[in-house]
This record gives C-alpha cells, sequence and structure tokens, in this order.
C-alpha cells in the first residue's frame, strides 16, 4: 500500500511539473486527463424563485358595506437559468449534473485579482490570481487538476479585445505565493478550494474557463457579479 501511494504521489508530481511546461495545446489536455475525470455533463445555474406570500387572516365586513374587489397577485418569476454558451458569473453556484447522480458537482470562481507585474520584453503585463472552489455531490471521488484545466480566455485591454488563452504557470503561481497545493482525489460530500494565477497582458480579465472533458465541454465565467440574481439553489 505504501508502495502504491509513493507511485501515485511521484506520479501527480511529475505530471504537474510536465503541465507548466508544455505550450502546446492538445498535449497539455492529454496531461490533464491522465489524472483527471473527464465529466461530459452540462454546466447549468438556477436562481430560486421567490417564496409565495402567504395568505393573512381575512377581514370581516358588516352587512351592506361593499366588499372591495380583490387585489390581483402577480404570477411568480420564472426561475432564473443559465447554460452554455452563456457565461456564469463570479460566485455563482454552478451545478455539473442532476441531483442523485454519480457525478455531481458544484464550482464556484472566488475572488478574482488582478495585481501589477514586471514587464516581459518590454510588454506590460499583470498578475492574475483567483480561487475555484469545487464541491462534490456526486457519489464517486472527482480527479482534477485545475491548474491544467483552467485558463484565462479573454482581456480587455486599453486599444482592443482580446481573445486567447493565458495558462496558468509555475512562475505565477510562485509570484502570488501559492504552494502546497492540494490535488488528491476529491471525495463524496468534500469541498476544496484551489488557488490559481497567471500572467496576462496589462488589461481587465473579461473571461475564465475550466475544461470539463479537457476540451470542448467548458465552463465559462464572466468576470462581473450576477447582475440578476445572488441567491443559490441547495446543494
Amino acid at each position: 500500500m505504501n508502495d502504491t501511494l509513493s507511485f501515485e504521489e511521484v506520479r501527480r508530481a511529475m505530471l504537474l511539473h510536465s503541465i507548466y511546461l508544455l505550450v502546446v495545446p492538445v498535449m497539455l489536455v492529454f496531461a490533464a486527463l491522465a489524472c483527471g475525470t473527464v465529466v461530459t455533463d452540462s454546466a447549468f445555474y438556477v436562481c430560486p424563485t421567490r417564496v409565495p406570500p402567504t395568505a393573512g387572516p381575512q377581514p370581516t365586513y358588516l352587512p351592506g358595506t361593499p366588499i372591495p374587489l380583490p387585489t390581483p397577485i402577480p404570477p411568480l418569476p420564472t426561475p432564473y437559468r443559465i447554460e452554455p454558451p452563456q457565461d456564469f458569473y463570479v460566485g455563482d453556484a454552478v451545478f455539473v449534473g442532476q441531483s442523485g447522480a454519480t457525478q455531481r458537482l458544484r464550482f464556484r470562481l472566488q475572488n478574482v485579482q488582478t495585481l501589477p507585474a514586471p514587464p516581459l520584453a518590454g510588454s506590460p503585463r499583470n498578475l492574475v490570481v483567483w480561487s475555484l472552489e469545487i464541491r462534490n455531490l456526486g457519489s464517486a471521488d472527482y480527479e482534477t487538476v485545475p491548474v491544467a484545466l483552467m485558463v484565462i480566455t479573454r482581456l480587455n485591454t486599453a486599444n482592443r479585445d482580446m481573445n486567447g488563452t493565458w495558462n496558468t504557470s509555475e512562475a505565477a503561481m510562485q509570484a502570488a505565493r501559492i504552494t502546497n497545493q492540494n490535488y488528491d482525489p476529491l471525495t463524496p460530500g468534500s469541498t476544496r478550494v484551489y488557488r490559481l494565477a497567471a500572467y496576462a497582458p496589462a488589461g481587465n480579465v473579461r473571461q475564465f474557463a475550466y475544461l470539463l472533458d479537457g476540451s470542448s465541454n467548458r465552463i465559462t465565467w464572466v468576470n462581473a457579479t450576477n447582475p440578476s440574481c445572488s441567491a443559490d439553489i441547495a446543494g
């Protein structure tokens, strides 16, 4: 058992180091999936409806007194729902998988910070730091290496909007003083917060992406709070 654990620790350490060195996206995906759980379900966010008003005491009227017409009650709002390709928002409780499923997860992007960083070859850049909270609501372990699966995909600069892929890096993680991250399998019922950091051209970060299957099935967030809803559904 000790030999197995030691081998697993070495495998993960080697994989994590290789992730930082790889620059070809296809190879990065293969490295990430080597110790990750492939998720094929789509993500969604639902804001609950308001609680229906409770009926109050019924008034009594004297004989011969006109009875006023009842005040119409507006219909209850339809639950506010976000699904890909629409972006989710910072702080949204984003679910993947249905209630009771073997694989059910909740993701929450938190604490996005943009810090000044030394220029690279004369080009200004920032250090972007953020947190990703993942809760395993299913009945099976969830394996993930967020430093390989989460990237910055859109920036607003002084001159133009930029679409691309800005990955986490070992240098950025060190600059943000992020060390000793736990990438062990996330067991059912547990929650873990992963801290991440990446260098990006100077500007405002507009979009993050997390690759659920290492490829096209992804969660995207806009770097803003939800303007329509701040509540969560249970889970």
